[in-house]
């Protein structure tokens, strides 16, 4: 079995994807042998009210029977954001929360910022921060978010010791930095961006965080699916119970699917 983190669904403003509809993601992940992916909309990112896209999520996750686990994506500068968040993880049982600080302009650090971190806290929700969705170097000129850094990370971990973190799409971690700010046993990172064998950024998180910080993740529909079961292939030296963990076991456990 295997269970993507970093997938997502709708149209891109930016650039023209492959596979959009969740019908088409599904295909893809029939295609590369993927049995769950946990999906953000990108609807919900650029929409102005955020929740018209969770709406369509919750409705796309419902009529393909559990092969999509959606995402909330919540908007702490928009009005009304508090309702939105009750009845995404209420009624429509979202198991976690992205946060979009540079798309939505606030900060993580700021009022809004601080106000929707400790909303998900007391709830018990995990908060899913993409680093980035493309690379700054290909985007469009009207695209003007910059990619999150580790400093930012390492301060809202500080100030919300109680909270979950699903880091989807990052580059550059320092494992023993996530350590040392207490996140050991709270956040979950998927591969999609780092190297298992070149650099060895896997191996080294791994040997910082533990086979239960990491997880399977391909970023799709903006990039391939194979450089990411390549990279699972490779961890095969691994015990088969941390494979298994990395493959599917850990996002499982971490959202309660």
């Amino acid at each position: 079995m295997i269970i993507d983190l970093n997938a997502s669904v709708g149209h891109y403003p930016f650039r023209r994807l492959s596979h959009r509809s969740p019908e088409e993601v599904v295909a893809l992940m029939d295609r590369h042998g993927l049995d769950r992916a946990v999906v953000t909309s990108l609807h919900a990112v650029f929409y102005r009210d955020a929740h018209q896209g969770n709406a369509e999520l919750h409705a796309a996750a419902t009529a393909h029977g559990g092969r999509l686990v959606p995402v909330a994506t919540v908007n702490p500068r928009y009005v009304g954001w508090e309702r939105d968040l009750a009845e995404a993880t209420g009624p429509w049982k979202m198991k976690a929360v992205a946060l979009w600080p540079e798309y939505h302009g606030y900060s993580l650090g700021d009022s809004a910022g601080r106000a929707v971190l400790a909303a998900l806290a007391e709830r018990n929700l995990p908060v899913m921060l993409v680093q980035r969705l493309e690379d700054r170097r290909q985007r469009h000129a009207w695209d003007r978010a910059e990619d999150l850094t580790m400093a930012t990370l390492l301060e809202a971990a500080k100030q919300h010791p109680r909270l979950r973190f699903l880091l989807v799409n990052w580059a550059g971690l320092d494992g023993a930095r996530l350590a040392a700010a207490g996140l050991k046993g709270r956040c979950l990172i998927d591969f999609a961006r780092q190297q298992v064998l070149f650099r060895k950024e896997v191996p080294k998180l791994l040997a910082t965080l533990g086979a239960e910080a990491i997880a399977f993740g391909s970023h799709l529909p903006f990039d391939y699916v194979a450089p990411s079961l390549i990279k699972l292939a490779n961890l095969e030296h691994l015990p088969a119970a941390d494979h298994e963990r990395i493959a599917w076991r850990n996002v499982a456990e971490f959202l309660g699917l």
